[in-house]
């Protein structure tokens, strides 16, 4: 299993509304705006009521112009939410894949050490934890030390 820890603050930025999943283009239209404005985009998660970017903390401001913009002519969208000072710990393998309860493992790790996961995102191979800037050095070095699989 690899595990990296991102060097950098990331920033969270959500919109929320009644339509944000049943509207369709919304990643599409976001993240174009957010490509316009020379911003990477590090992980997208989505909920029923939102959707949220999560970008270097360097960006912040720009991609928040970006999504305002969209946000305050698009009935559809209620809120535009910003969370600073966020991490990043990415956990990639197979073990996702060929293993059951790699999530819940990873989750109980961080728990016996109080780590609170903000945003978790997965995909086939991997799981992109954002946590508390404050916490990330902590939960790298508990995932690669408490992590059994």
């Amino acid at each position: 299993m690899d595990l990296k820890l991102y060097k950098r603050p990331v920033s969270s930025l959500s919109v929320t509304g009644d339509r944000v999943r049943v509207t369709p283009g919304v990643i599409a239209k976001f993240s174009s705006a957010l490509s316009v404005k020379m911003v990477n985009i590090y992980c997208i998660s989505m909920g029923e009521y939102s959707v949220s970017f999560f970008v270097d903390d360097a960006d912040m401001e720009k991609a928040r112009d970006a999504l305002e913009d969209i946000v305050s002519k698009t009935s559809s969208f209620g809120a535009l939410s910003i969370l600073r000072n966020l991490g990043m710990v990415t956990v990639t393998g197979t073990e996702f894949m060929n293993k059951t309860g790699v999530i819940t493992k990873l989750a109980g790790v961080l728990n016996k050490k109080n780590i609170n996961i903000i945003s978790l995102s997965t995909s086939f191979d991997s799981a992109v934890l954002i946590l508390k800037w404050d916490d990330c050095k902590k939960a790298y070095e508990t995932i690669g030390r408490d992590l059994r699989i």
